[in-house]
């Protein structure tokens, strides 16, 4: 199937890309102009629209990746913007098309063929989107009337062929004529043109800047970033004309995003943990559709977010008993070898070349905290995993008793299975789910 391929896709870029920087832009960017996969004939079109529209503009003008949002086939289906009439318009008035004759005159009477019949109503779902998630928020001073309005700019904006993989077209038979007023500024009829004039004035509207501002701010600092970042960045945004690598350098040099208070500030997303799961194990991935179903488990499946709003970013959606506890499965899962398509050898994160002979439980401890934390674990932690081992050891050793074994495991070593147990707790544990 398409959507599996383009998921697996997807997530090898996001484990092995080289250019990091540029697959977190390009989700991103994703996640802000949302659209979803499964909705109709989308499940063959976010395959070009986040090739061609989203990742060759993640780090380039704010505005060129607004325009090609605007006119993508991917975003005009999902948002129903491709059916939208004004409601004046020649369509809706139901003026016959005709086809020209000599010298461009009208053969009365006689329609173009193919014509068909469309959907006669205004429909504000992109208007309204526009305005609230893309650009200027949710409290970004516009009005009602504004989101009618600018759904009248955008009429006409539609595809061609959309079951036969055609582009954007315009159709003016579909766009509601005359005069538009949105944010209290005349739009002159200029077909469209309109829509190109609004698009300008929204991307670099102050408010917009504010807002993806501090959009990504949130990604990349904290659920709650300072206001003082988040001003600095946006007066880039509007200095550098919407350059989103100005304004991304303002942010990776600020002492904010290197300040103490910012480190592991933000929960991991089921995306983020279980890219960082495989790379810090140093898993190879020969099949990655298990681990994109995994992420379905935790509820995040790739490219499947319904609303507009996309995945949010921010602790409150990820973190809940259930989500936790799933994570803790996955990652035990992982270390453990249980997962299909994935191979993992602990041995050499917990400082050995192989796991027989068993080797010392807490140099084990000690080494795999090291290789997947960096040693910054807190003693509530470690002592927690260091009672699960000393558990599964009294466990392990009364199964031997019971099953008469000559040969126990010596006391202070860690059988394998043990191993892989201290690898995925560790995994699951609160450090390893922030960033």
């Amino acid at each position: 199937m398409v959507s599996d391929e383009l998921t697996q896709t997807k997530l090898v870029r996001v484990l092995y890309s080289d250019r990091q920087l540029e697959e977190v832009m390009t989700d991103f960017w994703f996640n802000h102009f949302n659209v979803f996969l499964d909705k109709g004939i989308d499940r063959l079109l976010v395959t070009g629209y986040e090739r061609d529209v989203i990742r060759p503009r993640a780090l380039g003008k704010f505005e060129d990746l607004l325009v090609a949002t605007a006119k993508s086939p991917a975003m005009l289906f999902y948002l129903d913007n491709w059916l939208s009439v004004g409601p004046n318009s020649a369509q809706a008035m139901g003026i016959p098309q005709y086809a020209n004759g000599p010298r461009g005159r009208p053969y009365p009477g006689r329609p173009r063929p193919n014509q068909g019949k469309r959907p006669s109503g205004l429909n504000e779902n992109y208007g309204r989107e526009l305005l609230e998630l893309h650009t200027l928020s949710v409290n970004g001073g516009y009005s009602q009337r504004d989101v009618t309005e600018v759904a009248k700019v955008f009429t006409g904006w539609t595809i061609e062929k959309p079951y036969q993989g055609g582009g954007f077209k315009f159709e003016p038979r579909m766009h509601e004529p005359g005069p538009k007023f949105v944010l209290g500024r005349r739009i002159k009829p200029k077909g469209e043109g309109e829509g190109l004039e609004v698009l300008h004035r929204l991307a670099t509207s102050p408010q917009t800047a504010h807002f993806i501002s501090l959009k990504l701010a949130q990604r990349f600092v904290s659920d709650d970033p300072p206001p003082a970042l988040i001003d600095r960045m946006a007066k880039t945004f509007l200095k550098k004309r919407g350059d989103i690598r100005e304004v991304l350098i303002v942010l990776f040099r600020s002492p904010e995003f290197w300040d103490d208070t910012t480190y592991r500030a933000k929960v991991k997303t089921p995306l983020e943990f279980v890219a960082s799961a495989v790379r810090a194990t140093g898993a190879v991935v020969d099949n990655p559709l298990p681990l994109t179903r995994q992420l379905s488990n935790m509820g995040m499946p790739l490219y499947g977010a319904q609303p507009p709003t996309g995945y949010s970013m921010k602790a409150e959606t990820w973190v809940s008993s259930s989500a936790l506890l799933n994570r803790m499965n996955f990652a035990l899962a992982l270390t453990s070898g249980k997962i299909r398509g994935v191979q993992v050898d602990v041995a050499p994160l917990a400082g050995n070349n192989t796991l027989n002979p068993p080797p010392d439980a807490t140099l084990s401890l000690s080494a795999l905290e090291t290789s997947l934390l960096d040693g910054n674990i807190s003693k509530q932690t470690h002592d927690s995993i260091a009672a699960q081992i000393d558990s599964a050891r009294a466990n392990g050793t009364q199964q031997e008793r019971d099953s008469k074994r000559t040969a126990p495991i010596p006391v202070g070593t860690a059988r394998p299975a043990d191993v892989r147990m201290i690898a995925g707790l560790l995994l699951g544990s609160p450090e390893f789910q922030r960033r």
